[in-house]
């Protein structure tokens, strides 16, 4: 084959690639997390959103509690320095739903401020 047919045929492969990719894409939906409903969420990426009472720094490990109907509590393993949150921010958790001590905890992967 010619080097002109391959582009040709490269070309439209990685468009139809691309337009099936963002497709999927659309159809990709976090759901919000529910505090009442126990233990249903486990293992799940959720969408909470709610306002910070309480900060624990233990170095690499920070511990949020956002309250939304009830306190549940937001792991973040940071290295981060400057990270700057404090009670009383309205915030977004994107993360997963993992159980510890029989509680319910949020396992952080992305948090943003809502102002």
């Amino acid at each position: 084959m010619k080097e002109t047919t391959l582009l040709k045929i490269a070309l439209i492969c990685s468009l139809i690639g691309l337009i099936t990719l963002y497709f999927i894409s659309t159809r990709i939906d976090i759901k919000d997390y529910n505090p009442n409903k126990l233990n249903k969420d486990i293992g799940e990426d959720v969408n909470l959103k709610g306002v910070i009472t309480k900060i624990t720094d233990k170095g690499n490990v920070i511990f949020i509690e956002v309250n939304q109907q009830n306190p549940i509590t937001v792991v973040l393993f940071s290295d981060d320095d400057n990270l700057k949150l404090k009670s009383g921010d309205d915030v977004e958790v994107i993360g997963r739903v993992q159980e510890y001590n029989r509680k319910n905890e949020i396992i952080a992967q992305k948090i943003r401020v809502v102002r």
